[in-house]
């Protein structure tokens, strides 16, 4: 296993996935950076393929992320006022973080971010958007089985998912 801040792509039966990995360890099964950066570019060259579907979002997860980014940006700030210095620091916006995770899920994705990055290197992912209904994709998505969904019979991913 590597490590690699990268978006990779797989399926989990019909469910069509994507996460964004932050760094975390992945299983070697999708560690093709190759074919993961290919498919993430072949999404981003088919604009045309977002589906006009119904999506959702993990709204109070992206706001917690919001807030946190801001409350990391004051303390920056009033580090930087102690010190005297005019370094200015961003605003984040409101669509900044999601944009990325609706970008997929327009296209018929589950989008997953890195929620937590657990001690031996492995992480859990929290779902950021969703289509409403699973849609059938021309991409040629590697099978996989994130820990624990094996034996379950599940009618809907669940919101946190591990590799």
């Amino acid at each position: 296993m590597e490590t690699h801040c990268i978006d990779v792509f797989f399926a989990f039966r019909q469910y069509p996935i994507h996460i964004v990995t932050a760094g975390s360890i992945i299983p070697d099964e999708l560690n093709d950076i190759m074919r993961n950066r290919t498919l993430q570019e072949e999404t981003e060259r088919n604009k045309d393929s977002a589906v006009s579907i119904s999506l959702s979002t993990n709204k109070s997860y992206i706001i917690s992320l919001l807030d946190r980014h801001r409350s990391i940006i004051e303390e920056c700030r009033r580090i930087a006022q102690f010190q005297e210095s005019n370094e200015s620091y961003p605003q984040p916006e409101a669509n900044q973080i999601p944009d990325h995770f609706l970008f997929y899920a327009k296209r018929g994705f589950y989008s997953y971010d890195c929620c937590k990055v657990k001690e031996d290197g492995t992480a859990i992912y929290r779902l950021m958007a969703w289509p409403e209904k699973t849609q059938k994709m021309n991409y040629d998505l590697p099978q996989f089985t994130p820990k624990g969904l094996k034996e379950n019979k599940i009618l809907h991913l669940p919101e946190y998912i591990e590799l």
